[in-house]
């Protein structure tokens, strides 16, 4: 089993880092805390988030308007967070029943004790004697789940298993795609719908007959390296009938390959972005990325001379700053979410929309670093005591980087919401910056004659998707 069940609420895998970062005295009370607040909850009531933090910790916010969560995210994420904080606490093992166990107690598969946790069957991470860790569940939190979750594993435990006459009927049924070129995973998912099991059922029967597996000649999966080496040859043209020549696999087992891959690369992205009050209007989305300045977007800059850069006036670059950053942030905000939810092999076409949100607002956030830009490059002259044209090409290249980098963090999580401004907000970041670092040199040795060379891309490292920027050129 994983460490602990996928958390499904932002917030409440936050709290679980955060008590993480408090005593080994404070976590075990507050895990405590939340196994006692898990057994009054309702999958069907909403709880303030608020509450929640105050039933835990004992600290009570006094926000005005608190997230609302589902009892039914709710109770399978305080389970995450028990099991995620234990893991680190050496609790011993003592009488803790084992998974196996629990499942013995409750008459059900240990497939089905893994999917109980999300309706909140507790199990810490406990020590043995010998170090060795493993899940653990007290005989009274096994009691406890079983009286508030008397239906559930009432259904559960009714579950009848492969009688031996449908399990001859499968593996006889699994013979005749002798030949057929079809992998285990896909008989397995066609004998599932005629036999009426589930596909994971039907999956690991068929994987447990050894003769079965030799007959159908069932191939490894492709790898993630496979994966990568399928995409650069799409990028350059090869087609896909070459490919499946050169993997021995169908069209659609190499597009799922790539699919989960591109997934995996998305999974991976740490996408932050100020949540606005204007946010939680029913008609965000259609009047915020629908304003003219959310949709007019300026090109990608691919190059910039970095003596000249950001010299143009601010008059120049007029533009609706909080439209522009409330596009930005919401389009990442909707990409977060969006990838929250990917499936194992998702959709190509939900990747695409995720992947063009995040483009859409590099752009907007490109925009707003333009018009940051001549306020950030003054500072930074100011601060080298000289003019870009009289430093060496090597201190202008690397002041440049410095101005991006700061600028484009700053742009990315600008609030408009408390008065930041993209033409006095990166600018007082910067200077603050620089002052820290002591940038100026005023002995140095004269500059050479020699023009520092074009910045191509300048701006695609602000972003953690910036492979997804060389697409657009």
């Amino acid at each position: 089993m994983p460490i602990s069940p996928k958390f499904h609420i932002e917030l409440m895998h936050e709290l679980a880092a955060q008590i993480h970062r408090a005593p080994l005295k404070v976590q075990k009370k507050q895990t405590k805390a939340a196994e006692a607040l898990l057994k009054e909850l309702d999958t069907q009531s909403l709880y303030p988030f608020d509450y929640i933090i105050y039933r835990i910790t004992g600290y009570r916010g006094d926000a005005d308007e608190q997230p609302m969560l589902v009892g039914a995210a709710l109770i399978g994420d305080l389970v995450s967070l028990i099991a995620n904080v234990s893991r680190t606490l050496q609790i011993a093992s003592n009488e803790m029943l084992t998974v196996a166990q629990v499942a013995e107690e409750l008459k059900v598969s240990l497939r089905t004790v893994s999917r109980l946790r999300r309706d909140g069957l507790v199990f810490y991470w406990v020590v043995e004697p010998n170090g060795r860790r493993r899940l653990g569940c007290t005989k009274e939190m096994l009691e406890s789940f079983r009286n508030r979750k008397k239906e559930r594993l009432e259904s559960a435990s009714h579950f009848s298993r492969l009688s031996p006459q449908e399990h001859q009927h499968i593996v006889q049924a699994a013979f005749q795609y002798k030949g057929s070129g079809r992998s285990l995973n896909d008989i397995a998912s066609e004998l599932s719908s005629e036999v009426g099991r589930g596909h994971e059922t039907v999956r690991a029967l068929l994987h447990a007959d050894e003769t079965l597996k030799a007959m159908l000649q069932q191939q490894p999966p492709l790898t993630k390296r496979d994966a990568r080496i399928i995409e650069r040859a799409r990028r350059i043209g090869i087609s896909w009938e070459v490919l499946t020549n050169r993997f021995n696999r169908t069209k659609d087992a190499l597009r799922k390959a790539v699919a989960r891959n591109r997934a995996t690369r998305l999974r991976q992205l740490v996408i932050t972005y100020v949540d606005l009050d204007v946010f939680l209007r029913d008609d965000a989305e259609e009047v915020i990325l629908g304003s003219q300045s959310a949709l007019h977007l300026p090109p990608l800059v691919l190059s910039i001379d970095p003596l000249t850069f950001g010299m143009q006036g601010v008059d120049q670059i007029a533009c609706d700053e909080i439209g522009i950053a409330s596009a930005m942030h919401l389009l990442r905000k909707r990409a977060r979410l969006s990838i929250q939810k990917l499936e194992y092999t998702p959709k190509v076409r939900i990747m695409e929309n995720i992947e063009k949100d995040l483009c859409w607002s590099f752009l907007l956030q490109q925009q707003l670093m333009q018009r940051a830009m001549p306020t950030s490059v003054a500072v930074a002259v100011q601060h080298a005591g000289r003019p870009l044209r009289e430093l060496p090409s090597g201190r202008v290249l690397d002041l440049m980087h410095r101005v991006i980098s700061v600028v484009g963090d700053v742009c990315g999580m600008l609030n408009p919401s408390i008065g930041q401004t993209a033409t006095k907000t990166p600018a007082s970041v910067l200077d603050r910056t620089l002052s820290s670092l002591d940038v100026s040199h005023p002995r140095e040795i004269a500059a050479s004659m020699q023009k520092p060379p074009r910045m191509h891309m300048p701006f695609s490292n602000v972003v953690p998707w910036s492979y997804l920027l060389t697409q657009m050129k």
